[in-house]
Parts: structure tokens; sequence; C-alpha cells
């Protein structure tokens, strides 16, 4: 009986070559241009999943509680992440303030929800209808969301109202700080390849 081989193609140079096995944690290169085209990550599906679901819940709590208070002259003034963003647009900064917005709360709930979406129904042992829309809406997303950028222009900010009022950080500020360590974990974890080998199986 004749073996087949599963051939794959390089993302960066479109090299084709067969799909060989790889060792636990190990990482097959492209034979011509050495990138990287899939890895060998031990309970992908599991780990991100977790991961997101984790980040879904601090997330949350970076929306509906304050990210920072300013107190000066008796007076003390809250903002949230939404805040941010909208009073942007209120003071003339109508784009910067959209963008803010997308970058930092729109895009990142959009692949938090797809990633739980897929993970949660292959999980259970079923391939969601939507998976196809939600793994592009993924790809898509992804390189816009900023929340990283973010954090480190409001730790500037911090550096800088310090010197004119007292500035104590808000719950959403460390739940945020959650976020981005989380999504730097799912995104070790993640592995595409693993994903639609799991379809694969379940579509049977």
């Amino acid at each position: 009986m004749t073996r087949t081989h599963t051939l794959i193609a390089c993302r960066e140079c479109d090299c084709l070559q067969r799909e060989v096995p790889v060792p636990r944690n190990g990482v097959a290169q492209c034979m011509r241009c050495g990138a990287q085209l899939y890895r060998n990550k031990p309970a992908s599906v599991e780990r991100t999943l977790a991961f997101f679901a984790a980040a879904a819940i601090l997330f949350l709590v970076a929306n509906l509680y304050p990210l920072l208070s300013l107190e000066a002259q008796g007076m003390r003034v809250d903002t949230t992440l939404f805040g941010a963003s909208k009073a942007l647009y209120a003071s003339g900064y109508a784009g910067l303030g959209i963008l803010v917005f997308m970058s930092t709360i729109l895009f990142p709930a959009v692949e938090i929800a797809a990633m739980l979406y897929m993970l949660g129904a292959l999980e259970r042992g079923f391939v969601p209808r939507l998976l196809p829309v939600m793994f592009r809406a993924v790809e898509a997303v992804r390189p816009w969301g900023m929340i990283q950028v973010f954090m480190v222009g409001t730790l500037v900010s911090l550096v800088k109202l310090s010197h004119i009022a007292s500035v104590i950080p808000g719950v959403a500020l460390y739940a945020l700080g959650g976020v981005i360590a989380l999504f730097a974990a799912a995104e070790a974890a993640y592995e595409p390849r693993v994903l639609w080998a799991r379809v694969e199986e379940l579509g049977r």
C-alpha cells in the first residue's frame, strides 16, 4: 500500500513540502527559508481555551471598573477604558477616539468571543457552524488589538500627571495588565494546525 504524505506550503516563500512529525514542543521549519511552519504544542486547544476564558473575565472587569482616579484640590475624577476613548472623541479627536475604542475594546472583545466560540465547541466535541467565519475574524482583528500600546501610554500618563494631581491606579488597570499577560500566554499555546486537526477528527 502506498503511503500518502500531507503537503504544506510555507507562508513566507510558498515552498511546498511534506508535513513531518515533530517532537513535543518542537517546531517545523521551512527547508528553503527557515520560516516556522507549525509547532507541536501539547493540549493546545485546552490551554488556549483556558487562557481566553480567564482573559474574558479580566477583560470584563477592565471595562466595568475605573481605570484610574485623579485627586486634586479635594476633587476626584474617575475614568474607565471606554471613558478614555469617549473623552478623546468629545475633545475634538474623533478619529483618535474611535481608534482607541476599536483597538482596546472592540477588537480584543471580538478575538476573545470568537476564540471562546471555536475552542469551546471543539472541546465539547462538535464543530461549530460559524467556525470558518470566526477563524477569519480572529485573523483579521488580531493585528489591530493594541492593548499593550494603550497600557504603555497610560503608564507614561501616570508619571506625567503625578506632578499635578494624585493618581490612583484603578482595578481595571491591574485587570488590563492581566489581560495582556493572558493574551501572550494564549498566543504561545495556540496552534492553528491543531485546531484544524481537531475539526477534521470531529468531522469524520
